[in-house]
């Protein structure tokens, strides 16, 4: 039993942000989409709808209630969505778009900072699969980061 002094009860859950990986807690949504029953990645957040991207490629529109957050404990980064987590988080990215199209992949990120040491990380992350890193500023207080790469 939890009492009110407890730490449990005092700290609120942070919100799913880009990045994250979910898993589909609805049987419904997942019988209705057929969805793998696998955890997959937040790539774009709409209000309070979330854009999740499972290992097959498949991509789906869910509803906050429907979702969970999942930490997983061992990453090594060798899948698509482990790297793509690994991208997105590195630059504390607020907003993404991913397009994919004959192996080539287009991450727009939108981000509040980056510096030298983030850009030469991410290009070792990507190894021989980076192609190209573009910043531009967005309005007074972000910019818009693209990265494209192979993979």
């Amino acid at each position: 039993m939890l009492s009110a002094n407890s730490i449990e009860s005092r700290v609120k859950p942070s919100p799913i942000v880009a990045g994250d990986f979910v898993y589909c807690r609805s049987k419904y949504h997942r019988d209705q989409l057929q969805l793998p029953d696998e955890v997959g990645l937040v790539i774009e957040i709409k209000r309070s709808n979330f854009k999740i991207l499972y290992s097959n490629d498949k991509r789906c529109w869910l509803p906050r209630e429907a979702l969970t957050r999942v930490r997983p404990e061992n990453l090594e980064y060798t899948t698509f969505l482990e790297r793509l987590h690994y991208l997105i988080k590195k630059v504390h990215a607020l907003e993404c778009e991913l397009i994919s199209e004959a192996g080539t992949h287009r991450l727009s990120l939108r981000i509040d900072q980056i510096d030298h040491d983030t850009v030469v990380d991410l290009r070792r992350f990507l190894n021989s699969g980076f192609i190209s890193l573009i910043v531009v500023p967005e309005g007074m207080a972000f910019m818009q980061l693209e990265l494209r790469f192979r993979g």
